[in-house]
Parts: C-alpha cells; structure tokens; sequence
C-alpha cells in the first residue's frame, strides 16, 4: 500500500511538473494582460493599501511572464527566436519605465504623471508586445485551455 500511494505522489508530481513547465504563447498574453491591467489600476488608485497589494500582483505577473519567456526561448521549435527577442526586449524597456516612472509617480501622489506614461509610451509598448504575441498565434488561446 504504502508503495502504490508513492508511486502515486511521484507520478502525479511528474504529471504536474510537466503542466507547469508547459509555457505557451496563452500563458505569455496572460501574464502580461495581468501586468498591464494591475499597472492600470495602481494607476486610477488613491489608496496606499491599494498600491502594495497591485504592486504585489504586478511582481508576481512580471515574474510568471518572464519565466514564460526563458522557457520560450529555450524551445526553438515551436517559436520564432526574433518575434520572442522583440517581445523581450520591449518587455525590458516596458517593466523599466514602470519600475523607474510610473510606480514613484504613483507613490508621491503624482498619479496624473504615472497615466500620462500609462497610456503613452507604454501603451506603444503595449501593442508591440500584443502583436508579437498576435504573430506567435495568441489569438488562438481560449479560456478552456488552462
């Protein structure tokens, strides 16, 4: 018994490793929807309690989309190596703005400066980034996938 209920946990451990492991395009546009849409609504708050918790969700959104990104890279047979570097290379100058502007914008109270950035620069970035993704078939990710 107690050899089946091992064996068990080692299986399903395998089985999970393989799920978490499996990066695609859809857990890249996820991620990055998340940063984007917690970055936007840090934006419009007031509350300081407010911009820790979406300052949290953006980190964590960053750090996931990121690790799609190596996993990405390292399969060169599934993506194109120039449409990833474009994406990684936007997404540098992207989480820099957001990290070096926008958020102390934020934390002094300056938040009309942090949407003027918001919907400017990062916007353009946006829409690189959406289209790299559009390009790697993101269009094709549906909510039952995951």
């Amino acid at each position: 018994m107690k050899k089946f209920l091992i064996t068990g946990i080692i299986a399903s451990s395998l089985f999970a490793m393989q799920w978490v492991a499996a990066e695609t395009i859809c857990d890249a546009k996820i991620a990055l929807a998340d940063a984007r849409l917690n970055l936007m609504m840090m934006v419009v708050s007031t509350e300081k309690a407010e911009h820790d918790y979406l300052k949290t969700e953006i980190d964590q959104a960053s750090t996931d989309l990121e690790k799609v990104l190596e996993a990405m890279l390292k399969d060169e047979r599934k993506y194109d190596d120039a449409q990833l570097t474009t994406f990684q290379e936007t997404w540098a100058k992207f989480k820099n703005t957001r990290e070096t502007e926008i958020v102390p914008a934020i934390q002094v109270g300056n938040n009309d400066k942090a949407l003027e950035i918001a919907i400017g620069v990062q916007a353009e970035r946006m829409e690189i980034m959406n289209n790299v993704v559009q390009a790697l078939n993101g269009d094709n990710c549906r909510l039952d996938d995951f």
